[in-house]
């Protein structure tokens, strides 16, 4: 009888022991992997799309980026710890997709003033249909800031059947915040004058930005001098027309709007406006406390990754 007290004694120490030492092992690294691939349009364009998901399982959402004006994908997919929202979306089990828009980095390049919401809505609708066919599913969660929400909603509102939830991040409903008035008539009159492109200067994102730290925004500047040195002046065309307004409210899908409260692009009077008229059953509107117009590379981008994420995962 002693004797198999004292094994089962030996027996519960060694797995204590055993399980202390699997405690003490470090967690296993999450594996990610990229795709890189070419999408062709009805237009017979190349829109360059980057993929990012884990290396194993089925992955829970596909989410469909669209960047703004200054970047392309490197919005979503800067190499900066903490800041690359591509791989904290795939963390969490989703597999992603951000883009860069015509005449925007390895894309083909158009006339500048062709870069419209509506051009670029049918760009996307080509990329969604392409996602939705790779994943295996119907429909695409898309988020999307600046630009990239004009471009949304065009093509959410002209094909609502094709999105399944929206982030609209520093969406311009149909007026400017008065402290960029006469910087954007300019760029307006410079697309009306038929000057296509113009520098990219993506080291003055810093005044769309209300709290940043230095690094990212230097490694944001350098990528993107690299990638696209020109942008067109066609997405400022967009606001004298505002050709989003009139498709808002053809969304079905549910929208989470969402602005820093030192927004200085979008007019947050106006944001509110738009969102109380916009005639959705399901919307929301989150504003982000020290934040401004590029909320996914600022010092407060946390609060903004934690609710993107819980926003599609609903």
């Amino acid at each position: 009888m002693r004797k198999y007290i004292t094994y089962l004694l030996v027996v519960m120490v060694a797995f204590v022991y055993l399980s202390g030492c699997a405690a003490l092992r470090p967690a296993k690294e999450i594996s990610i992997v990229q795709e890189e691939y070419m999408v062709k349009t009805p237009e017979g364009l190349d829109i360059y799309v980057v993929g990012k998901k884990l290396a194993k399982g089925v992955p829970s959402n596909v989410v469909l980026m669209i960047p703004w004006v200054k970047s392309g994908s490197t919005l979503y997919n800067l190499p900066v710890e903490g800041y690359n929202l591509m791989d904290y979306l795939a963390k969490k089990g989703f597999a992603v997709y951000a883009v860069d828009h015509r005449s925007y980095g390895k894309s083909t390049k158009t006339k500048g003033v062709d870069v419209r919401g509506l051009t670029c809505a049918e760009d996307m609708k080509a990329v969604a249909d392409f996602i939705e066919k790779l994943e295996g599913v119907e429909k695409v969660d898309v988020v999307a800031l600046s630009f990239g929400t004009v471009v949304t909603v065009c093509m959410a509102g002209k094909y609502p059947e094709e999105v399944r939830r929206i982030v609209l991040m520093g969406y311009p409903h149909s007026v400017v915040n008065k402290k960029v008035k006469k910087v954007v008539k300019k760029l307006i009159s410079l697309g009306e004058a038929g000057k296509a492109f113009i520098p990219s200067k993506p080291e003055t994102a810093k005044g769309l930005w209300y709290s940043y730290d230095p690094v990212v925004l230097n490694k944001f500047a350098e990528i993107v001098n690299k990638r696209t040195p020109q942008i067109p002046t066609g997405p400022f065309l967009d606001l004298r027309d505002w050709d989003a307004v009139k498709l808002l409210p053809k969304i079905k899908a549910p929208v989470l709007f969402m602005f820093g409260d030192h927004e200085n692009f979008a007019d947050l009077n106006d944001a509110m406006k738009c969102f109380y008229n916009f005639p959705g059953e399901k919307k929301a509107y989150m504003l982000i406390g020290n934040g401004s117009h590029g909320l996914v590379l600022e010092k407060s981008h946390d609060m903004v990754f934690r609710t993107i994420y819980g926003w599609l995962s609903e």
